[in-house]
């Protein structure tokens, strides 16, 4: 890293004005559940596993962030791994001490698999002002097909997910943080 005062963090940011999470599905909408946390949660380890579809389009994934980086365009990043997109929007929440509103309608038809796949990919934090430029940098590396917006950030304590007339909602963020240090 040349500049370490670039880093991006997964703690959304709540002083930076408007802004939009974006995933990056580098599982192309497969939203595979064997071997994820969920599966291990209900005994099962499932037939099909995460994996990566297009190992060039990681490198492009790989080299569209180091630009998002280096032109500053990212105001958080967090991967999605263990425990699924629920997991990384959860910890992005507590970590901005803040809620979100997602609508995961575009994302699949299977709330579970959509909200617990362990797909590569990441959920990133781009001011509004800065859409048109970071949808560029991402079409530039073939990415924009796999970027969905997902919704926004809230200054109350709630996650709130959305899947057309039906929500999931967890309240009192902060209480969960607290738990989950104990």
């Amino acid at each position: 890293m040349e500049d370490v005062r670039k880093t991006v963090t997964p703690q959304l940011r709540t002083d930076k004005g408007a802004s939009r999470l974006l995933l990056i599905d580098l599982g192309e909408g497969k939203n595979r559940l064997g071997a994820t946390a969920l599966a291990q949660v209900y005994k099962q380890l499932g037939d099909k596993p995460a994996d990566v579809e297009n190992a060039n389009t990681l490198k492009q994934f790989f080299d569209a962030m180091q630009a998002l980086v280096a032109e500053r365009k990212l105001l958080a990043y967090h991967d999605r791994s263990d425990g699924g997109l629920i997991i990384t929007l959860a910890e992005m929440a507590f970590a901005g001490n803040c809620g979100i509103e997602v609508d995961i309608s575009a994302l699949g038809d299977n709330d579970l698999a959509v909200l617990f796949n362990e797909e590569l990919g990441a959920v990133i934090q781009v001011a509004e002002s800065e859409l048109t430029a970071v949808r560029e940098i991402l079409n530039t590396h073939n990415l924009l097909p796999l970027t969905h917006e997902l919704g926004a950030i809230t200054t109350d304590d709630r996650i709130e997910i959305a899947r057309g007339n039906k929500n999931y909602s967890v309240k009192n963020v902060p209480n969960y943080v607290v738990f989950g240090r104990n």
